[in-house]
C-alpha cells in the first residue's frame, strides 16, 4: 500500500512540477498536496524528500520544499555537468553493453521516432527521459547512474520552462518528420556509436547532443543563459 501510494504521489507531483503548475520559487505545501491527492502525508513527505535528492526540489530550513529558482549560472553548471557525466556514461556503455542493452536502445529509437511523427509529446518526452537514464544504467556504475539521474531531472526544469518544444500552444506543430529532428538524429548517432563499441565517438556524440540542447535554449531565451565557447570540450 505504501509503495503504491508513493508511486502515485511521485507521478502526480512530478507532473505538477514539469507541467509548470508550480513556478520557480514556489513552495510545495505537504498537507495541501496530500489532501489534493487524497493520500496521507507520509508518502507525500517521502516523495518530496526523493525529489530533493533528485534535484527537482530544494529545502529551506524551517520553511519546507520549494521549486528551485532558475538562474543562468545554475543552468550553465547543470548542463556542463550533464555533458561530462553522460558523456562518460556513454563511453563506458560502449564497452560493456549487452545484446539486450542494444535491443532496448534500438527499440527506444524506434518508439521515439514514432511518437515524434505522431505528435505524441508526452510519450516522446517519456522515451527521451528513459533513453538518457538507460545509458547511465548500462555503464553499470551506481554512482554515475545516481548523479546522472539527479542532473538530468534538474536540467528538465530548464527544458520544460525554456525550450519552445515543450511550451507551444500547439505542440503537434513541432512534431512532424523525425528525420528533421536534431534530437532524434543525435540519439541515433549515440546508439550507433555504442553498438559499434566506439567509446570515444559515443562520448563525443552525447556531449554534442547536450550542448545542442543548452545552446538552443540559450539562443531562444537570452535571459536563460549564455553560450560559452568550448563549453563542453574535454580541456575545460
Amino acid at each position: 500500500m505504501n509503495k503504491s501510494a508513493e508511486n502515485l504521489a511521485y507521478e502526480a507531483i512530478l507532473e505538477m512540477i514539469l507541467s509548470k503548475e508550480f513556478s520557480p520559487g514556489d513552495r510545495l505545501v505537504e498537507s495541501e498536496i496530500a489532501e489534493r491527492l487524497n493520500l496521507s502525508r507520509t508518502p507525500v513527505r517521502n516523495v518530496m524528500r526523493q525529489l530533493v535528492a533528485e534535484g527537482l526540489l530544494e529545502v529551506k530550513e524551517n520553511k519546507g520544499c520549494y521549486i528551485p529558482k532558475l538562474t543562468p549560472q545554475d543552468m550553465y553548471e547543470v548542463f556542463k555537468a550533464r555533458a561530462y557525466m553522460e558523456g562518460h556514461a556513454s563511453l563506458e556503455a560502449a564497452s560493456c553493453r549487452t545484446e539486450a542493452d542494444i535491443q532496448l536502445l534500438e527499440e527506444m529509437i524506434h518508439k521515439e521516432r514514432a511518437f515524434y511523427s505522431e505528435g505524441k509529446l508526452k510519450e516522446y518526452s517519456e522515451v527521451n527521459n528513459a533513453f538518457h537514464l538507460s545509458i547511465a544504467r548500462i555503464c553499470k556504475n551506481t554512482y554515475i547512474e545516481k548523479f546522472t539521474r539527479q542532473l538530468f531531472w534538474r536540467s528538465e526544469l530548464y527544458i520544460f520552462h525554456f525550450d519552445r518544444f515543450y511550451t507551444p500552444s500547439n505542440p503537434k506543430e513541432l512534431l512532424r518528420n523525425p528525420d528533421e529532428s536534431i534530437s532524434c538524429s543525435q540519439h541515433l548517432q549515440i546508439v550507433n556509436a555504442i553498438v559499434a563499441a566506439d567509446g570515444a565517438l559515443a562520448e563525443g556524440a552525447m556531449r554534442s547532443h547536450i550542448y545542442t540542447t543548452f545552446s538552443k535554449m540559450s539562443g531562444r531565451n537570452p535571459q536563460a543563459g549564455i553560450c560559452v565557447p568550448g563549453f563542453f570540450t574535454k580541456t575545460i
